[in-house]
């Protein structure tokens, strides 16, 4: 089983603290670590770590970060031959709080790379995927990757993150699966259930929404009228970062594994889950073995 993901790679440098300032001042971190960084290239990690093959497409800067992020993708598993660089650029970066709840705070310094073209991209590899999953981060190359995997009738997966509504309106038509955060689909307006239908109006097979804790909730084309949900896995969570990105990984593998859509959200809620109680960004991510004994013991 082959997957691409499409889009962000940064490098994440996290600091855990027992509890965010309120203002000016200088606090004492007790864990530091620098992570892999940006919805795809997370996301491909946690595919990897689910035994898929993988391969990230997408652009950096041509610098001393750039390094670090192709290093750690190729320490995963992750197929790199198609990370750009381009020079005269700088990589995304970003500092991360984690505070003693594992809730997280970023500051991101996004690439000038990110609004570069596509053409470079080997978009007749798609015909041969199982799955393409895209952010919203370089709008240029998702929606080149998403035209081609509906043109082949590869499975079509936006992660439906915080963007310009402008962006979101020219990927939504183009995706099968879009699966938005909490943010990103308040893009679209503040009901839910109104912006779901939204994204299926726009063409989608499925809109999902993810809730952390709360859960998730989504609509199938097939019976619009139905909102669905699917409970969260009751764990204490350590650290939440990149857990939204695993899902959307895991939901990738179990889409292009032709799993329901039910089935999938279950599995990528219990990969989720497993990351949220360990400290890391995509390191944390779980194995297949590890989200198979964690469902059937929940």
């Amino acid at each position: 089983m082959s997957i691409i993901c499409v889009g962000h790679a940064a490098l994440d440098r996290v600091f855990t603290v027992d509890q965010w300032p309120t203002g000016s001042a200088k606090i004492v971190a007790t864990r530091f670590e620098e992570s892999g960084g940006g919805m795809a290239a997370n996301a491909a990690v946690g595919i990897a770590r689910l035994g898929a093959d993988v391969a990230f497409w997408g652009p950096t800067g041509d610098d001393a970060t750039a390094d670090v992020i192709e290093a750690q993708l190729r320490s995963e598993r992750v197929d790199v031959r198609h990370l750009r660089r381009l020079p005269g650029m700088r990589s995304s970066s970003s500092a991360v709080l984690i505070d003693a709840q594992g809730e997280r705070l970023v500051v991101g310094f996004r690439s000038e790379a990110l609004q570069s073209p596509a053409h470079w991209l080997p978009l007749d590899a798609i015909a041969r995927a199982d799955a393409v999953l895209v952010d919203v981060r370089w709008p240029e190359g998702a929606a080149a990757a998403l035209r081609a995997a509906r043109a082949s009738g590869v499975h079509a997966i936006l992660d439906g993150e915080v963007a310009e509504r402008a962006v979101l309106e020219r990927l939504l038509p183009l995706a099968e699966h879009v699966v938005f955060s909490e943010r990103g689909l308040g893009v679209l307006g503040a009901d839910i259930e109104a912006s779901l239908h939204r994204a299926i109006a726009a063409g989608a097979s499925v809109a999902a929404l993810t809730m952390g804790e709360r859960g998730v909730v989504w609509v199938e084309r097939a019976a619009p009228r139905q909102i669905r949900t699917c409970p969260a896995f009751p764990v204490r969570a350590v650290d939440t970062l990149a857990a939204g990105d695993v899902f959307h990984g895991a939901y990738a593998v179990a889409i292009a594994r032709g799993h329901a859509v039910a089935e999938a959200i279950r599995f990528a809620s219990a990969a989720a889950a497993i990351k949220c109680t360990r400290a890391g960004g995509p390191g944390g991510a779980p194995t297949l073995a590890e989200v198979n004994a964690f469902l059937q013991q929940s």
